[in-house]
């Protein structure tokens, strides 16, 4: 009878069988199907926020908003002041934009929703986006119109709130730059606003007594002093069309100083 030897592999088959053991393993692991990531919301940068255009709150309060050097401007529709404010992160990635006096201004969320703040809103109102890109500056004053649209706005002052205020620059250095023409009309009309919002209050009569003269002046940085019957604003045009203060700088310095 014959005996029956049990047959052994090679080593070098066994570990070819094992590899491709292996190998289809692996390809049936690579085939079947894998979860598909989890979806994200496309998230707009932050300073694309708010985006360019025209925002209503309350059915009632307009403004304008675009970029600029960096920096977004405001302006509501009910007036020519263009407000420059800066950018904070807030919670959530969300940011805040800031007035140069540091109030908050607009609340903008990671996903474009805006909020904004008003001094009879404190709480915030939400605003809809209901316009195409407008824009933001206001007409520009030539240079030979300068004085007069410094009388106007002593006009304006003189008819609305009685007072006897006149408008004082180096005149004969407007024609030289875009630059000091633009601050300079900036500096004239905020100090205007300023004047008429502190008019609204207690320090009207104050006002009327001691101020006589809004002086525009040159300098390094923005700023705003009153000082023996002159109100002096401070423009600085090396640095760019955001270098003057704003009306709610005007009007700080305004009730501190009367």
């Amino acid at each position: 009878m014959r005996q029956i030897y049990p047959v052994r592999l090679p080593v070098c088959i066994a570990v070819l069988v094992l590899a491709t053991g292996a190998g289809f393993a692996a390809l049936a692991q690579q085939a079947s199907p894998q979860p598909p990531p989890a979806a994200r919301l496309p998230l707009a940068p932050a300073s694309a926020l708010p985006r360019d255009g025209t925002y209503i709150a309350n059915d009632k309060i307009g403004f304008t908003v675009d970029h600029q050097s960096g920096l977004v401007r405001l302006r509501f529709v009910d007036n020519d002041e263009v407000f420059y404010l800066t950018s904070e992160a807030a919670p959530m990635g969300g940011h805040v934009l800031k007035y140069d006096t540091g109030a908050v201004a607009l609340h903008v969320t990671v996903f474009g929703a805006v909020t904004l703040y008003t001094p009879a809103a404190k709480g915030g109102l939400p605003v809809e986006y209901v316009d195409v890109p407008t824009s933001v500056d206001p007409a520009p004053v030539a240079a030979k119109d300068m004085k007069m649209f410094a009388a106007k706005l002593a006009q304006e002052l003189s008819s609305g709130n009685d007072f006897a205020i006149g408008f004082a620059a180096d005149w004969d250095n407007i024609p030289r730059s875009d630059m000091l023409r633009l601050l300079m009309c900036d500096a004239m009309r905020n100090a205007t606003y300023a004047l008429e919002e502190v008019a609204k209050g207690p320090k009207r009569s104050v006002i009327s007594d001691r101020l006589h003269i809004v002086r525009v002046l040159q300098g390094p940085k923005p700023n705003v002093t009153v000082q023996r019957g002159i109100l002096a604003v401070t423009i600085a045009p090396q640095v760019g069309p955001a270098a003057r203060p704003s009306s709610l700088a005007i009007a700080r310095a305004l009730q501190a100083a009367l």
